[in-house]
């Protein structure tokens, strides 16, 4: 007798892979059952990416419901599971499906600005950007940026003073690019305290929007968010997008980066990322000392406990690492002092390193700690370090 089918539409809605493969793909060995779900699977998938505006005709949403029904009941199951299917019909064909899906998926108004706006990295002086194009330049390693709650006052190290014109109810962005060497503190017009480190761009509303309060990283920042209850705080970047109250964490989004990371000292926050599943949303939570690291070419994210002060020690002038590569901790020095850092042997990158580090002294003080735990030597050039 052939063993009834344990293949359900949200089951393989859920699968990783291309829509393409996932959805069409078909066994030899399916049963007409398995055929139906996957039928099913393709109708709600096919539903959820296009009905943006539209909805379905209420006959068509009632065939739809039942055959959603049908399959949550036809075999026992997790409460996972049937709480899954549940969910998906009240959403599907409750509510058209577009407030599960397609909000969620709808690109931010602060990304569009980002992915739309060419900023070149800064040589030299870190950059205030204003809405209108006007650039201020800041010289200083350490400097301060300090909006006032009506975002047309800025504050620069408490010495300079800017003015920018808003129209009532606009969002205005503003920009600040970090070069490599410097860094920047910077108060928002909400109160929240970002800590910008080197290479980093941040772009952010002159004054939030009534309902959320966006911004958008390129590079690794500490936020110390002020807190609301009805006004959420969202981080996006390249990969991820993270969402909190009130909390302090940090988040390290460099594009050239081959990974991306986030790290809660004190609160709670939920990480948005595209997953591997077709319908791409996945969701992760942090509780104070989860470090959550994602892998954009495998779209996962794993999870491990850290100490979070080692991960928020750059802002108080010194890096603590624990068993870390050595290529990993050179191109951190390469960001932080703006030096050109040439690791000779690859191999040597595999080196590992713990210890406290002193960004206060010179590059070279600091690849001397390094070197009396680590095999390497070294020698300076006037435009790099050589690692051998």
């Amino acid at each position: 007798m052939k063993e009834k089918s344990k293949i359900k539409a949200e089951d393989i809605l859920m699968q990783d892979g291309e829509p393409s493969d996932v959805l069409y793909g078909k066994n030899a060995d399916e049963s007409e059952e398995d055929v139906r779900e996957r039928q099913l699977a393709r109708r709600i998938y096919h539903y959820l990416v296009s009905h943006s505006k539209t909805s379905l005709p209420n006959d068509e949403k009632t065939v739809l419901k039942s055959q959603i029904v049908d399959s949550v009941n036809r075999y026992r199951r997790s409460r996972r599971v049937r709480v899954w299917s549940a969910v998906a019909a009240v959403l599907i064909i409750g509510f058209g499906g577009v407030l599960w899906y397609n909000q969620g998926n709808e690109t931010p108004a602060v990304v569009k600005f980002a992915e739309n706006t060419s900023v070149t990295r800064p040589v030299g002086d870190t950059r205030l950007i204003l809405q209108n194009g006007q650039e201020i330049r800041i010289d200083k390693k350490q400097s301060k940026i300090q909006y006032g709650q009506n975002g047309k006052d800025i504050s620069i190290d408490a010495s300079q003073n800017v003015k920018q014109s808003l129209e009532s109810k606009k969002i205005v962005y503003n920009t600040v690019v970090v070069p490599y060497g410097k860094r920047t503190e910077i108060t928002l017009s909400d109160g929240t305290n970002v800590w910008l480190n080197s290479g980093t761009r941040l772009v952010y509303p002159a004054v939030f929007a009534e309902n959320k309060r966006e911004v958008y990283i390129d590079g690794e920042a500490v936020f110390e968010v002020k807190h609301s209850d009805v006004k959420p705080f969202l981080v996006n970047s390249r990969d991820f997008t993270v969402r909190v109250m009130g909390t302090v964490f940090n988040v390290s989004a460099y594009s050239d980066d081959q990974y991306s990371s986030a790290v809660l000292e004190r609160g709670k926050i939920e990480l948005s990322y595209k997953g591997s599943s077709i319908l791409h949303k996945e969701k992760a939570q942090l509780a104070p000392g989860d470090m959550a690291i994602y892998d954009p070419s495998k779209k996962e994210i794993s999870e491990k406990r850290v100490n979070p002060a080692d991960y928020l020690s750059w802002r108080m002038g010194y890096y603590v690492f624990r068993s870390e590569r050595l290529d990993n901790i050179l191109k951190k020095l390469a960001r932080y002092y703006d030096v050109k850092i040439m690791l000779q042997n690859t191999e040597l990158g595999e080196q590992t390193f713990s210890g406290s580090l002193d960004l206060k002294k010179t590059p070279e003080d600091v690849l001397k700690v390094i070197q009396k735990t680590t095999p390497i030597t070294f020698s300076c050039t006037k435009d790099q370090i050589i690692i051998n």
